[in-house]
Formats: structure tokens, C-alpha cells, sequence
């Protein structure tokens, strides 16, 4: 019984991992050369940038174009990997935080679109690097929101809460019956 106990509130501790909110609004700049022009500004709600972390978000080749115009906060590094270079890979738009950043937190790029209509989601990822520049882990991972949306939280995460608050009390029950010793007559 203490083993399903102590599996839930681990269960509980996962499901509360660190979770971050990208929001984008998107601007249209017109065309160039017969290619739609836009920019996302986009903002890190409520997640703070530590020492050599950056927020990663990524330009499908088949929807995205050229990128430019790149603008993060001062105390930042920002780098463009274009779409298509090497040929298939993804573009990546990079903002690493030189020092300790509170949210929100303001980026921004334009870009050519190539698909039909407005630009949608795009994925992202706050990553921890080395001071050298090596990737060390992902810390978080999702998917950017339109501005002026708030987050729905998942079925799944009321259900882990409730399993979380179900082993906590458990574990409270437990603790407090006193332990019962055998009666060995023999």
C-alpha cells in the first residue's frame, strides 16, 4: 500500500512539471518580390530566462521563407537559422538570455510566409546551454498561443492532481495509525 502511495505522489511531482506560455501576434508587412511578408512579436508570459537559456522556437521549411529583423531584450543574444539550410532542415529562431531575464519577455522576428492565409502556431523550447554553447537539456516544450488567449488545462492534468491529493491523504492516514504490534502466544 505505501508503494502505490509513494508512486502517486511522484505521479502528482511529474505532472506539475515547469510548463511555459509563448504568445504571438502576428503583423502582416505586405509583399516582396510576390511573397507575404510578416512579423511575430512574440512574448514569454510567465516563465524567467536564467544565465544561458534560450527560447527556441522553430520554422517548418514548407511554411516559412527567409527570416530577418530579429529583436529580443538587451541582456540577450539573438541568432537566425534560416529554413532550407542545409536543405530540409527546420529554421530556428534563438533567444539566449545573457542574464537573468523576468517575464514577460519580449522577441520578435519577420519572416516570409509561404503558406496560405495567416501564420499559425510554431513550435518552441526553452533549452538550458553550457556557457560554451552546448545544448545541455530541454527544460520545457510546447506550442505558441495567439495573443490574448489563455490556456485550457488538460483533462489529464486535473486527473493527476486528483491522484496527487488522493496519495497525499493516504500517506497523511497512514502516518497517523499507530503500528500495531503482533500478539505471538505460543
Amino acid at each position: 500500500m505505501q508503494f502505490i502511495f509513494r508512486f502517486l505522489l511522484i505521479v502528482l511531482a511529474a505532472s506539475s512539471a515547469f510548463s511555459a506560455t509563448v504568445q504571438f501576434q502576428t503583423t502582416s508587412l505586405g509583399t516582396v518580390n510576390g511573397q507575404s511578408l510578416f512579423r511575430n512579436n512574440y512574448t514569454l508570459i510567465d516563465t524567467a530566462l536564467q544565465t544561458n537559456q534560450a527560447l527556441d522556437i522553430t520554422f517548418d521549411t514548407a511554411l516559412y521563407g527567409t527570416l530577418s529583423n530579429p529583436q529580443g531584450p538587451s541582456n540577450s543574444s539573438i541568432v537566425l537559422l534560416q529554413p532550407n539550410n542545409p536543405p530540409g532542415a527546420a529554421g530556428l529562431f534563438s533567444g539566449l538570455a545573457l542574464s537573468n531575464t523576468q517575464p514577460p519577455i519580449a522577441f520578435g522576428v519577420s519572416f516570409i510566409f509561404l503558406g496560405a492565409g495567416q501564420p499559425g502556431s510554431q513550435s518552441f523550447a526553452i533549452n538550458q546551454y553550457s556557457p560554451a554553447g552546448a545544448l545541455i537539456s530541454t527544460i520545457t516544450s510546447g506550442v505558441t498561443t495567439p495573443a490574448g488567449t489563455t490556456t485550457v488545462p488538460e483533462p489529464g492534468g486535473f486527473v493527476l492532481a486528483g491522484l496527487g491529493l488522493f496519495a497525499i491523504s493516504g500517506w497523511r492516514r497512514m502516518r497517523r495509525q499507530p503500528v500495531r504490534k503482533a500478539n505471538r502466544n505460543y
